[in-house]
């Protein structure tokens, strides 16, 4: 139980916690928003600015499948301030690099930053908040879709401004150095686990296909997501000659009807069988993006937020069905699926810039749909397997 100096510090972590995912947010769509202006002061073609997002959600992958076991054996708030502490130095650093490797280190910094939060923050909020999971989960990652949305208003305000990238890096990072001084300040109790990291469990779910199917559905769909954060502004640009500033604020749409949707979420789900609205939502982003990218000009606009809107439910109807799947080892579970969304969003951030290099941004976004026609094939499979395992493991009637 918490006395009231620590019920002050439980106030200040929790905080702490939401903007800290609020940063990682914004670190995505803020490189995605000013990817156009570091390929001109590198003179980078797309498949060599491929390299930055690749990178980033390379670190944040590796970070979060190793701060999983972490978090279960140190202290919680003080991962959490470190990981603030490294995103606020390596944004604040790429500002100043003005070497393109150097640029790429600090770059993979601010992904390993971002995996340290993400595996920290997660399990601190639910071990305060017992009880609570669901709510408290659902506003956290509500910061991540605030902080993803306010990053192209930003960068994007900034670049047509006369600032900088780097300047406006600069910033970013100051204002993370600032929020991990708050963590660090004492009067916050120590959070530590109360359940053991089960290596074990790990090596079940692996062998396990419809904890595979989970896992590939997840890397596809998320890393889908983050593609459209990393390329969409280069993409509207480039192909639909839209100027940065009506970009980036596309890009913004996008992200505040994938916050609305998200909050749309938890009541829908309540109401529509779990496999029936994630094959829905599939078939509406499929839809949506396929107008995107065939529509000219301005016309494409509605139809980012309605892809947003439809992306918002995929994720955390995913991150659900895992945790009620396999309750008995939740935490490795959603580590695990957390990972698949790191490395989905390098694999498929890297091939947007490759088949865009080669064909075209066109044929670029195109290959998304590909991505989720696979989902669709995908989920298909892990509800068959998953009835099948059912019907085998009932009982059968005794023969006459």
């Amino acid at each position: 139980m918490f006395n009231s100096a620590a019920g002050k510090g439980k106030k200040r972590i929790t905080l702490g916690a939401f903007l800290c995912q609020g940063l990682l947010g914004m670190s995505r769509t803020f490189l995605g928003t000013a990817l156009p202006a570091i390929r001109a002061t590198f003179g980078l073609n797309l498949l060599q600015a491929g390299t930055f997002p690749a990178l980033l959600q390379l670190g944040y992958s590796l970070a979060v499948f190793a701060g999983g076991p972490l978090s279960d054996r140190l202290e919680k708030r003080r991962m959490l301030a470190t990981g603030a502490l490294l995103i606020g130095l390596s944004l604040f650093l790429f500002g100043f690099s003005g070497w393109l490797w150097a640029s790429l280190v600090c770059i993979a910094l601010v992904g390993v930053a971002g995996g340290v939060i993400e595996s920290s923050s997660n399990p601190l909020l639910i071990q305060l908040f017992r009880g609570r999971e669901s709510s408290v989960m659902n506003i956290h990652h509500f910061f991540f879709a605030v902080g993803s949305l306010s990053g192209p208003l930003i960068v994007g305000a900034a670049l047509a401004g006369g600032i900088t990238w780097q300047e406006a890096y600069r910033i970013y990072g100051l204002a993370a150095l600032l929020l991990s001084s708050m963590l660090f300040l004492p009067g916050i109790p120590p959070i530590r686990s109360d359940r053991p990291f089960d290596r074990r469990g790990m090596g079940t779910l692996l062998r396990d296909p419809a904890f595979l199917t989970l896992f590939a559905i997840t890397f596809l769909s998320v890393g889908v997501q983050n593609g459209i954060a990393y390329w969409l502004v280069t993409f509207l640009t480039d192909a639909k000659g839209y100027s940065i500033g009506i970009a980036s604020t596309s890009l913004s749409l996008y992200f505040v009807c994938l916050a609305i949707g998200r909050l749309l979420t938890s009541y829908l789900i309540t109401r529509v069988q779990e496999t029936v609205y994630l094959l829905t939502l599939f078939s509406l982003v499929l839809i949506t993006l396929a107008f995107i990218i065939a529509l000219p000009g301005f016309g494409a606009l509605p139809f980012i937020g309605l892809c947003g809107l439809a992306q918002a439910g995929v994720f955390p109807t995913l991150l659900g069905r895992a945790g009620r799947l396999y309750s008995t080892t939740p935490g490795t579970a959603l580590g695990l699926i957390a990972t698949g969304t790191g490395l989905g969003s390098m694999v498929i951030a890297w091939l947007i810039s490759l088949v865009s290099q080669l064909a075209g941004l066109r044929v670029g976004f195109a290959f998304l749909e590909l991505a989720y026609l696979l989902c669709v094939v995908l989920m298909i499979y892990h509800i068959r397997w998953l009835r099948e395992r059912t019907a085998a493991a009932s009982p059968r009637p005794a023969s006459r």
